[in-house]
């Protein structure tokens, strides 16, 4: 007779699991907030924790549980637990996912999740319904929100995959647009010292730049240009970046953003796209849902290969090669058509 863990799962308790698995994320994100993975540092006991983080034993109790269900914690004995291999990724760290998950759990998106039907019926953001104004606007009006937005952008950056793509030995200028406060324009004029940027990104956003541009040693060889990615933007590029930008932003907008990048390069100018693009090498879920994360905040979603092809057609612009990441943000070089 096979044993328990042998038997297929019924449809209906897999039904289950699949509808109450946002509580899973809402737990770990509360568990971040507390700071309960970095007071992980070996085996404690559920009482040990609350003690150590200001919070209720028994309170704190089915949290802990509810990570061991998404596999972040794991419980070898009785109200003791310890940190998985994901639970590590959730301590402290330059390059871990403490940030996103903070992110996730934010009371705005609780709100947006609420007004999901809305979405649904009317094609409109989530956010939009259950705020009042576009997302990007809220965060800009949020210095809270937005401290803790942009610290979940960076840590979940693209660049690894960025350097590893993309040569640019033989450019002398690189126009990051929408390039935050400048983190990722930094680390590759760090790996290329030959190269000069230009950061374009949003008055309030581009004025935090210069500790970021410093600390990497690149403030000299920088030039920062408040202003839109929807408006006019520099013609002195060898290279334009578009780091999660398309991802952000509807048909209509994304086509204003690449039009007004064409109308500025020069004709041995090519632009590199980053973003999330699902494909059949995917190997997880990950990238269909952050899709739908960026329907509800934004109205926008994350494209395919082929539906990137359409919108550069549409604005004069031909992919030149594309670096596939399954599961992570790939890359798309396009050169003017």
């Amino acid at each position: 007779m096979p044993s328990s863990s042998e038997q297929p799962v019924p449809a209906h308790l897999r039904l289950r699991e699949l509808i109450t698995s946002a509580v899973l994320a809402k737990a770990v994100s509360v568990l971040c907030e507390l700071g309960v993975p970095d007071a992980l540092t070996g085996k404690r006991t559920n009482v040990e924790l609350a003690n150590e983080v200001g919070a209720d034993p028994e309170g704190l109790l089915p949290f802990l549980r509810a990570a061991c269900a998404g596999g972040v914690l794991a419980e070898p004995e009785l109200r003791v637990f310890e940190l998985t291999e994901l639970g590590q990724l959730l301590c402290e760290s330059p390059d871990g996912e403490k940030p996103l998950c903070l992110l996730i759990g934010r009371e705005e998106f609780d709100r947006t999740w609420a007004n999901a039907g809305h979405g649904a019926r009317t094609g409109e953001p989530m956010f939009t319904a259950a705020y009042g104004k576009p997302f990007f606007e809220y965060v800009s009006a949020t210095p809270e929100f937005a401290a803790i937005y942009d610290a979940a952008m960076v840590s979940s950056t693209g660049l690894g995959n960025l350097l590893a793509a993309c040569d640019f030995s033989e450019a002398g200028h690189i126009v990051d647009l929408g390039g935050g406060r400048g983190a990722v324009l930094s680390a590759i004029l760090r790996r290329d010292p030959h190269l000069r940027g230009t950061l374009v990104e949003l008055p309030h956003v581009v004025a935090g730049a210069k500790p970021i541009l410093a600390e990497a040693g690149v403030a000299d060889r920088v030039t920062l240009s408040p202003g839109s990615f929807f408006d006019p933007v520099p013609d002195t590029g060898d290279v334009y970046l578009l780091s999660r930008v398309i991802g952000n932003w509807s048909d209509s907008d994304s086509l204003r953003i690449l039009r007004n990048v064409r109308a500025a390069m020069g004709p041995a100018s090519r632009l590199v796209i980053v973003g999330n693009m699902p494909s059949g090498n995917d190997r997880t879920n990950y990238p269909l849902q952050l899709s739908f994360y960026m329907f509800a905040l934004m109205g926008a979603r994350t494209r395919t290969y082929d539906e990137y092809a359409e919108l550069l057609e549409q604005s004069d612009l031909t992919i030149s090669r594309w670096a596939n990441f399954p599961d992570g943000e790939s890359i798309i070089e396009a050169v003017p058509a």
